[in-house]
């Protein structure tokens, strides 16, 4: 049963977006057989349909039904097929102008963690929230650079000067605020400064509902952004589509929930997926639950909190159709889709989602991670190493790890597939624990630059690692789109065990 849900939610997916096209092309196809029919209803009773094919009236009738019931799923499968390569050529249609775009250098901004002034512990995440929220937003404007969660939530009651955020963190601008709540009711102030001549170009009070709150995050980001760039259309700030839910209970939760997801923690996890069934319980409506939901599933797989079974995939895959449902254009939930794609070495396919996704949020460091990853594999190696580059930059150390070997890692590989082995040498010193993947590359370069490596600790301690390794599988793994790379890199296993 589990494996059926999980194959129905993927199917969900792919489906995404065509739902519509399919009813109106099998109105269509129904209306214009009843036409046939019809008009050869006619034919037939003034042409001597016997002498004319060789076969009865009521034969050739029948024929025609059988045929009309035939052709129509084959027509909704030709529909479906040639929808979806329409929907995936307009997506990548912006491919090309993001990768022009990845050098530019842009206004960098962050906002720092508002203060509660109610000096409250069970507040403090609906304050973070917004930060948050306000953040997100401003990560969806192409136009500026958003500084990561991470590096804002960081500085939070740091003692920094204006001169630091400039000098040491590159800030342009940055945005502060304190948040009181009373009742039903939130008081926001919010200041905008320029770092460059350290001054307020923009300030405001907002006395506000709760419900309200969506409206003044879109004020608040068009305000600051207009502020540094000039009056220019936002087209990403549109809220028509994405305005999560009018139910504050539901948004509260779902606040909660992504605050629990980002400690990285087995009960802070299953915790966070008791608020986002809360948040979903309370709007059934409300994408943003299902995003974090299959989010939060997710991380649970990857760091061993939840066992990666047909149950556990079958609840990561539900929240995820869902969340994609709801709203097509959640950057969170593409960059997932994105990712599966990627892991199913489907390269146009995560190609398209990932561009997707940093067409609905090109500064979030998750975007980046997946968006560089795929356009190495897609053909664009000298753009994801930009994107991985720039990334590395940001954020060397991602929220759950304690050190850069995750990063250092893809851009090893990204050199190795560009043929940069000098690099690769740097990058290999920088990795505190390779894998399988690291140490057979690493072998490769080596024999490329003709230098000896047998004696090498590295190379002995890995020889002895990993020779119980179903070599095969493990380079399937690497998701590489060259399949004589691969097939080298198992050729070279092979020989490496064959004469240990």
């Amino acid at each position: 049963m589990d494996k059926l849900k999980i194959a129905i939610s993927f199917v969900k997916i792919r489906l995404n977006n065509i739902g519509s096209v399919l009813i109106k092309g099998s109105t269509a196809y129904v209306i214009a057989s009843f036409g046939l029919i019809q008009v050869s209803s006619i034919v037939a009773d003034n042409v001597d349909i016997f002498l004319t094919i060789g076969i009865t009236k009521e034969t050739f009738m029948q024929f025609l039904f059988i045929g009309v019931v035939v052709l129509f799923p084959i027509f909704l499968v030709f529909t479906i097929i040639s929808k979806r390569k329409s929907i995936n050529k307009d997506i990548l249609k912006t491919l090309d102008k993001n990768l022009n775009h990845i050098d530019d250098q842009r206004p960098k901004i962050a906002v720092i963690p508002f203060e509660n002034l109610n000096k409250d512990d069970d507040g403090q995440f609906l304050v973070d929230g917004i930060a948050e929220d306000l953040l997100t937003e401003l990560s969806m404007v192409k136009e500026i650079s958003v500084a990561t969660r991470k590096t804002c939530f960081g500085l939070r009651e740091k003692d920094i000067t204006s001169q630091d955020f400039k000098d040491e963190y590159g800030f342009d601008y940055i945005v502060t605020g304190s948040i009181r709540a009373s009742d039903n009711r939130l008081r926001i102030s919010i200041e905008l400064s320029d770092m460059n001549d350290d001054r307020v170009i923009w300030s405001n009070k907002f006395d506000i509902e709760n419900k309200d709150i969506f409206e003044i995050q879109d004020e608040i980001v068009t305000k600051i952004v207009t502020c540094i760039v000039g009056e220019i259309e936002i087209s990403s700030l549109k809220r028509a589509n994405r305005k999560p839910t009018n139910n504050m209970t539901s948004y509260e939760y779902t606040l909660k929930g992504r605050a629990l997801n980002q400690q990285y923690e087995k009960n802070a996890n299953a915790e966070a997926i008791k608020m986002l069934d809360a948040a979903i319980e309370a709007d059934k409506t409300n994408p943003l639950p299902y995003s974090w939901k299959a989010c939060t599933i997710g991380q649970s797989m990857a760091l061993g909190f939840r066992e990666n079974n047909d149950k556990t995939m079958s609840d990561f895959m539900s929240a995820l159709s869902k969340a994609n449902e709801l709203n097509d254009n959640d950057w969170n939930a593409l960059r997932i889709i994105a990712e599966a794609h990627l892991t199913l070495q489907d390269f146009e396919g995560a190609m398209v989602y990932a561009n997707k996704a940093y067409n609905a949020n090109p500064n979030h460091p998750f975007v980046l991670w997946i968006y560089g990853r795929v356009l190495m594999r897609h053909g664009n190696l000298e753009s994801g190493i930009k994107v991985l580059e720039k990334l590395y930059e940001r954020e060397p150390i991602p929220m759950s790890d304690i050190n850069t070997d995750r990063m250092n890692k893809e851009l090893f590989l990204a050199y190795y597939l560009n043929n940069n082995y000098q690099k690769c040498d740097e990058i290999f010193n920088k990795i505190n624990e390779f894998t399988f993947r690291e140490w057979l590359i690493n072998i490769d370069i080596k024999k490329h630059q003709n230098t000896e490596y047998l004696d090498d600790n590295w190379f002995v301690s890995g020889l002895s690692k990993f020779k119980e390794l179903n070599m095969k599988k493990e380079i399937s793994l690497f998701h590489l789109n060259d399949k004589n790379i691969s097939s080298n890199l198992l050729n070279l296993s092979k020989e490496i065990y064959t004469s240990a």
